[in-house]
């Protein structure tokens, strides 16, 4: 094998390329992306990017320009892949030209979902999934604006907490009964809730968006399905994403609800590997479906990059996501089981504390606030399906590493 072809110059396509490099790959690779930028990280867009737009982080690159030329990577930032050419082996770029590859890596992500309603295109209606995308936003979330965000998942949730530390007077409005219900659950959704609000978040939740009112090219006020009518000087949307396929689907690759791959992050063509927010792959506990994590990103990403060298490659992993929200550190590993029994470690009025999910007494997901550490354990509780009771796992004086060598 002689070349390789990236499409995606983000955080997935930034480590497979690290990898192929740090596993002896010493061919042709070529990094295909949209924006101008080389691979970023993206988390610091609705925290640091938001703070200082001008002033981003000195972590916020994967690799300083040099690493790139050091390493012979053929960066094409700008030019959009238009087409998987499977007679030609190659990616078809929209000048026309051919990337030569024989093997290919979709690392493709996807882009934020639009409201279909009219006014949702307005200047001021603000979408967050890339840096141009967070500067933008920067503009208008000056002290003293009036904000309201559509949507309270993670990306809606970390952006109301950098609106409030900007001094905006932030409105969610929230389909679901709680916050991030589909990451947290109900119970803590609603602590998380409570949390947004003592801090000055005005929350509409089990409430939708109807409609705009704009003037112009800007929105003045948000209209909620219950009627209400909330004046504005920007809107934030953060509704999820839509998985980017079309290259996968044109070229006759089977796609789902993503990019469908199997453990080795293959797609149904042999040549063609995906990774990242795009790909549907096989569930730590059964089923599939893609994973939107930044660990999962960078992980899937290294494993497809060995996997087209050949090697001996296996991915299935729990999810885990962390985020940030004003003085909280939330992170999740794994999942909540129907009907879970929850064991919680600390107090949740203090803002630290460790919630275990179980299914009888076998350990599913692992909750953390603001206690790091705990989650390094728990993680792999989660990875070897431990078992315990919901009594030691509440229980101070039981060491989570004791459990976790009872596991094996």
């Amino acid at each position: 094998m002689r070349s390789i072809a990236i499409v995606g110059a983000n955080l997935a396509g930034g480590r497979a390329v690290e990898a192929l490099r740090q596993a002896g790959f010493d061919g042709r690779i070529t990094l295909i992306g949209e924006e101008p930028w080389r691979p970023y990280e993206r988390p610091p867009l609705s925290k640091e990017v938001l703070w200082e737009p001008a002033n981003v982080p000195d972590n916020f690159f994967l690799q300083d320009e040099a690493w790139y030329d050091d390493n012979r990577i053929d960066m094409r930032l700008g030019p959009r892949a238009e087409a998987i050419d499977l007679a030609s082996g190659g990616v078809r770029l929209s000048g026309g030209e051919l990337v030569q590859a024989d093997r290919i890596l979709l690392a493709t992500g996807g882009h934020a979902r639009k409201l279909n309603l009219a006014g949702a295109d307005c200047e001021n209606v603000h979408y967050l999934r890339t840096r141009d995308d967070a500067t933008r936003m920067a503009l208008d979330l000056r002290e003293g604006a009036s904000i309201v965000i559509v949507g309270m998942g993670v990306i809606g949730a970390e952006v109301a907490a950098s609106a409030v530390k900007l001094g905006c007077k932030v409105t969610v409005v929230e389909p679901m009964p709680v916050p991030m219900e589909r990451a947290l659950g109900r119970r803590f959704g609603q602590w998380l809730g409570e949390e947004h609000r003592r801090r000055g978040v005005a929350t509409h939740f089990n409430c939708g968006v109807t409609g705009f009112r704009f003037a112009g090219n800007r929105v003045s006020a948000v209209v909620a399905d219950d009627g209400t009518v909330i004046p504005c000087d920007a809107v934030i949307v953060g509704v999820g994403i839509v998985p980017a396929t079309s290259l996968a689907r044109d070229a006759g690759i089977e796609v789902n609800n993503g990019i469908i791959v199997d453990r080795r992050c293959q797609t149904s063509n042999p040549a063609v590997f995906a990774a990242g927010d795009v790909a549907e792959q096989d569930g730590f506990f059964g089923g599939r479906f893609r994973q939107e994590t930044y660990q999962n990103a960078a992980d899937q990403a290294q494993a497809g990059a060995l996997a087209m060298l050949g090697q001996e490659v296996s991915y299935c992993k729990p999810m885990w996501y962390w985020s940030d929200q004003f003085d909280l550190n939330i992170q999740f590993c794994g999942q909540i089981p129907v009907e879970a029994d929850i064991a919680i470690r600390g107090e949740m009025d203090s803002n630290t504390f460790v919630a275990f999910f179980l299914a009888g007494e076998t350990i599913e997901g692992v909750l953390t606030v603001n206690r790091a550490p705990d989650m390094g354990v728990g993680k792999r509780l989660v990875e070897r399906r431990a078992r315990a009771s919901a009594a030691s796992l509440a229980d101070a004086n039981v060491s989570l590493r004791d459990l976790l060598k009872q596991a094996g």
